[in-house]
């Protein structure tokens, strides 16, 4: 039986990647603000807990009613923790898988739907900043990477719609997309920038084309309203008082968003662009589109700093917000922005290989099969050197996530059952890569939280030099 490249290709970047994160989910416990949620979810029920959050946390409504209602340990499990992680990654891997296929059939793109699917699978798994908070911590999972998924779907939703010819069709799509907003702008304040921002460049569109207006015209309302919605809870203000920013003043919080943002162009976009640039059929794709490039006159030059310049501000509108309102940001609230400057560049470098002759006799050479096979595995074992592919197979290998998950469930067990008023906790033996980990110390602000759902007096934290 002869090879399929493209299969065997396909099969091991998507195996290769998926499979240490997949497994990791089993050794994932409950963390640190799962905690905090849980104790208030089973203090004061559903209802008064979302309110409550509105009213004095933030207007993540999605976010804060998952992280509290879907939370096992708001109902005494702690061995449920891999069901979250296990159903974004698996729902991150069909929507993206979708919305790609979808996309090259509806652009009649010369490319291995495949094929693309599987280099930004490894891509956005590889690089996305902190995997574990992002994937495997509930409190965070739910709020970044839960929306990423459903903003695929939106996506899928919006090219539906502009090829849907009958009513059904239409009405479903829009019902999709409608949920998908819903989901999308209650989970953070970043991905309601992303999809407004979206929602801007569809109607910028429609503008041009003149055509389909009565689809879009409900998403439009419904994604301000919502989003008014989210952003005005009085919540969101009363977070922000929290953060002290009277030397943070406009300027130094726009250059602060515009390094991170040439940093992330720096240092993920060649990666990016060396994996695409192994992809059979991009040179060729100045062949099917791109016309309306001449109608403005866009020569090369203009089209990779324009695409550089692009690409910047759509990294500065997502960084800038956190940064002028809290003065920093978490590695993990780096997940929609990387998404989105991953989709963005994917666009902006088939552009580049299909308008500039050197890049597009590169494409020609090195995606021949008979090469690929061969150079494109190399290249994803290299790429993932001292990455999170990596650091997850060492996790799994080391040891380091069976030591890890077996410690805490003992300790909790062990608080469970506790009768003292003072108990005292030993320092994590073996640290994980990839899984995070929340664990108390002098801050108190673990302890504070288990304090208040184990019910009990004083947890302190043990030193080993003590």
């Amino acid at each position: 039986m002869k090879l399929n490249p493209i299969k065997f290709l396909s099969l091991f970047i998507f195996s290769y990647t998926i499979f240490p994160f997949i497994i990791l989910c089993f050794y994932n416990v409950p963390l640190g603000d799962d905690f905090w949620y849980a104790d208030n979810f089973r203090t004061n029920g559903f209802w008064q807990t979302q309110l409550k959050f509105y009213q004095e946390w933030s207007g993540r409504y999605i976010a804060s009613a998952a992280i509290s209602t879907l939370n096992p340990i708001s109902f005494g499990y702690f061995n449920l923790s891999f069901i979250h992680p296990l159903v974004l990654i698996s729902g991150f891997a069909f929507a993206l898988n979708q919305l790609l296929k979808n996309c090259v059939t509806f652009f009649k793109l010369p490319i291995n739907s495949s094929l693309l699917f599987c280099l930004l699978f490894f891509f956005y798994f590889n690089y996305v900043p902190d995997f574990g908070e992002t994937f495997y911590w509930m409190a965070g999972a739910y709020t970044y990477q839960l929306p990423i998924v459903f903003c695929l779907v939106y996506l899928n939703a919006l090219l539906n719609l502009f090829k849907s010819d009958t009513n059904f069709s239409i009405i479903k799509n829009q019902l999709i997309a409608l949920f998908s907003l819903f989901v999308i702008v209650g989970c953070n304040e970043v991905i309601v920038v992303y999809v407004n921002f979206i929602n801007v460049l569809v109607l910028l569109y429609l503008f041009y084309t003149k055509n389909y207006f009565n689809r879009f015209t409900l998403l439009f309302v419904f994604t301000l309203a919502i989003s008014v919605f989210m952003i005005t809870a009085p919540g969101n203000f009363g977070r922000e008082s929290m953060f002290q920013k009277t030397d943070f003043h406009f300027l130094k919080s726009s250059l602060n968003a515009l390094s991170r943002s040439v940093f992330v162009i720096g240092f993920w976009f060649a990666s990016l662009f060396i994996l695409l640039l192994n992809l059979k059929g991009v040179a060729t794709y100045q062949d099917y589109n791109f016309n309306f490039l001449e109608r403005f006159s866009i020569t090369k030059k203009k089209i990779v700093i324009a695409g550089i310049l692009f690409l910047i501000g759509i990294l500065f509108i997502g960084f800038f917000p956190s940064i002028y309102t809290t003065k920093w940001i978490p590695q993990r609230a780096y997940t929609p922005i990387f998404f989105v400057f991953m989709l963005f560049s994917a666009v902006f470098i088939f552009m580049t290989i299909a308008k500039i002759e050197i890049f597009s006799r590169i494409n020609y050479t090195i995606s021949n099969y008979s090469i690929s096979i061969i150079l494109l595995p190399l290249l994803i074992v290299s790429l993932s050197h001292n990455s999170n592919v990596m650091n997850a197979y060492v996790d799994l290998t080391s040891g380091k996530a069976s030591s890890f998950h077996h410690q805490v469930l003992e300790t909790y067990e062990m608080l469970q059952a506790n009768t003292k008023d003072t108990v005292y906790i030993k320092p994590l033996q073996k640290k994980p890569l990839i899984l995070p980990y929340r664990w108390p110390g002098d801050n108190r602000l673990v302890n504070g939280e288990w304090e208040k759902y184990f019910k009990i007096k004083r947890i302190e934290y043990v030193n080993e030099n003590n």
